[in-house]
C-alpha cells in the first residue's frame, strides 16, 4: 500500500529537477586601470535553468551523453596600442579538448567569426604565446592549456580591436542525470589575455 509521501517520492525520482550554470570571467595579464587592453564578454553566466531527466533523455547524443545545449556569447578585447593578443580559457580540464563541469558533465569551446580591427580574420592555435600557430581555419577550439590568436595568411596580427563568437557546447553523463533530488551542476573559469 502506497501513501501520498511514497507516491511524491516515487514522482520526485523520475522528475528530479537539474539547475546547471557556468560562471565565466575575463582577466588581463595585466589588470591595472592604465593597461593597453581590457577584454570583455558579454554574457559571464551561462545559465541552463533547470531541466527534468525526461528532458534530457531527448537530448541524447550518445549512448553515454545528454546535451544540455549550446550558449553563445561574444568576447571582445579593445586595447590602445596595436599589440599581438592570445586569448586562453582557464578551467578544469576534462577529457581531450573539454573542460569539467560538475561531477560527471563537460564542456567545449568553439570559436568563430573572429574579427581584428573590423576584418574577418582566421584563428590559429597556440601553446606558448609567440609560437607560429597550428590548426589556422576560420573555426578553433579552445581546449585546457592552448591559446588563440587572429591569424591571416599564416602568420599572426596584431590590432586595437578583436572580437569572437564563443559556443559553449555542454554535455552530462547519463548516469549522472539521474538524481533523486534537486541537484546543480556548476563549472567556471576565466578567459585570459596574454599580449605580446
Amino acid at each position: 500500500m502506497l501513501n501520498r509521501k511514497s507516491l511524491f517520492r516515487n514522482s520526485l525520482a523520475r522528475h528530479a529537477v537539474v539547475a546547471a550554470a557556468i560562471a565565466l570571467t575575463s582577466l588581463s595579464t595585466q589588470a591595472a586601470p592604465n593597461d593597453n587592453c581590457q577584454m570583455q564578454i558579454s554574457n559571464p553566466v551561462i545559465d541552463y535553468g533547470q531541466v527534468t531527466r525526461a528532458e534530457l533523455l531527448g537530448r541524447q547524443v550518445s549512448p553515454t551523453a545528454l546535451a544540455l545545449g549550446k550558449q553563445s556569447m561574444t568576447l571582445s578585447v579593445n586595447c590602445r596600442q596595436p599589440t599581438l593578443m592570445t586569448i586562453y580559457f582557464r578551467g578544469a580540464a576534462g577529457d581531450g579538448n573539454r573542460y569539467r563541469f560538475g561531477d560527471s558533465g563537460n564542456f567545449v569551446l568553439n570559436l568563430s567569426l573572429a574579427q581584428l580591427d573590423g576584418k574577418r580574420v582566421k584563428l590559429g592555435n597556440v601553446k606558448v604565446v609567440g609560437q607560429q600557430p597550428d590548426n589556422m581555419a576560420e573555426t578553433a577550439l579552445l581546449p585546457p592549456g592552448v591559446g588563440v590568436v587572429p591569424v591571416q595568411d599564416e602568420r599572426t596580427l596584431k590590432g586595437t580591436s578583436f572580437s569572437v563568437q564563443v559556443e559553449i557546447d555542454t554535455r552530462v553523463s547519463s548516469t549522472a542525470s539521474r538524481v533523486a533530488d534537486r541537484t546543480t551542476w556548476r563549472s567556471s573559469g576565466s578567459f585570459e589575455l596574454v599580449e605580446n
